[in-house]
């Protein structure tokens, strides 16, 4: 079919069951092809000269429709005549076509691509990759062609980062979920994901170790430790913060972005906002936690409970005094666990629920697990409050019996 193409004529091709061409009726070989799932796309159709007519014709694509106007489409179809009657081949001097960088990979990523998603990611976690893009492949990789990333840069970029597997491991993680989408984009090939097939470092974890339950020395020199901590450095507020996450069970983050507006002190509960598996979620606050945060000065003109540097936002971190503190309490080194850490505060409470017979879903409830899955893990603490459960009840049957007590009908 030949039709002058124009926007007009553009939008009035209707696909069909097979594909078919309009071509343009004022230079010759340009055409728009229409394919059958609706695309619309560029093409400029020639000889090669000096084959004479009984040559296949080569075909180039210019661009979709979207991309390219039909009038710039037309002038690069125009350009290519003009160096086919010179003696040219366009299809075999063309120059490939230049994608864009790394660093504007990781940009469309974090801001488009992140951001869009049906269950975006915490800003805090996009935070978290930015910071990996910016300190580690940005430097080594920031103005590289997408297309022209090899599995073997990524390579060298993995074995630079042995020192610390678990970040090495999660910036690859990153890559490879970065150039899935540098492929979805058109940015590179099917199927040509540099960061498939390299090897990940080990790591060290914990496995079943997770569900920490500290005894009761172990909490008490914990407590002191706190304790000291606040006396010998500039930490209150911090020292605050890791009492409070001692007493709830709360991610640290949790913890240190509360809001004074969000407390019900009265009643012991609390609003934490974007949380790790929830955008809006009810706390229960325990009356120790409750006596820490009534104690705490508020900040006029400062919403969060535990103010940061500036008074504006709220402390980030309490990494440092956590670390004196986990030695002067001599929880450097548990048995099967190592150091404790700021998060096993958080199984540890769960762990002490489970063992005095608190159902597992009230249990993950108060400490904000999504599923009872989560809280399954600590299940084998529960035969103990089982086996009090069956000896209260044998007692109360005997007492019964013996005429002690009024027997309960079922």
């Amino acid at each position: 079919m030949q039709k002058r193409i124009t926007k007009r004529a553009v939008d009035a091709a209707q696909p069909t069951a097979r594909r078919f061409f309009l071509w343009d009726t004022d230079v010759t070989g340009f055409g728009l092809k229409v394919t059958p799932n609706g695309r619309k796309i560029y093409v400029f159709q020639y000889r090669v000269p000096g084959l004479g007519r009984k040559a296949t014709p080569k075909r180039i694509t210019l661009g979709r429709h979207g991309e390219l106007t039909p009038g710039q489409a037309r002038k690069l179809a125009a350009d290519h005549l003009l160096a086919v009657k010179a003696g040219g081949d366009p299809a075999r001097d063309r120059k490939p076509r230049e994608t864009p960088a790394v660093w504007a990979l990781a940009k469309r990523f974090l801001t488009e691509y992140l951001p869009g998603k049906k269950r975006p990611p915490r800003s805090s976690t996009i935070s978290y990759y930015d910071g990996l893009f910016r300190c580690h492949v940005l430097p080594v990789l920031g103005d590289k062609r997408v297309s022209e990333v090899l599995p073997a840069d990524l390579e060298r970029l993995h074995t630079s980062m042995r020192a610390t597997p678990y970040v090495a491991n999660r910036t690859l993680s990153l890559l490879q979920h970065a150039f899935d989408q540098a492929e979805h984009w058109g940015w590179r090939p099917q199927h040509s994901n540099p960061a498939l097939h390299i090897e990940r470092y080990p790591e060290q974890r914990r496995g079943a170790k997770k569900e920490v339950m500290l005894d009761s020395d172990q909490m008490r020199r914990l407590v002191e430790a706190i304790d000291e901590e606040e006396q010998g450095h500039d930490t209150a507020l911090a020292c605050s913060a890791i009492r409070v996450a001692f007493w709830t069970g709360w991610r640290i983050g949790e913890v240190l972005g509360l809001e004074w507006a969000h407390l019900d002190l009265v009643n012991g509960s609390a609003k934490l906002l974007r949380t790790k598996t929830a955008e809006e979620e009810y706390r229960q606050l325990p009356a120790e936690a409750i006596a820490i945060l009534q104690a705490l000065p508020r900040i006029a003109g400062c919403p969060y409970v535990f103010a940061g540097r500036d008074l504006q936002n709220h402390l980030t971190t309490v990494k440092r005094p956590w670390e004196r503190i986990r030695k002067n309490a001599g929880l450097d080194n548990l048995a099967g666990l190592g150091a404790l850490r700021l998060h096993d505060l958080r199984h540890n409470i769960v762990s002490w629920d489970v063992s005095r017979g608190v159902a597992l879903e009230i249990a993950g409830r108060n400490v904000g697990h999504r599923s009872r899955r989560a809280t399954e893990v600590y299940a084998h603490f529960a035969p103990n409050a089982l086996k009090r459960a069956a000896d209260d009840r044998a007692e109360a049957m005997r007492a019964a019996m013996n005429g002690q007590g009024k027997a309960v009908r079922p």
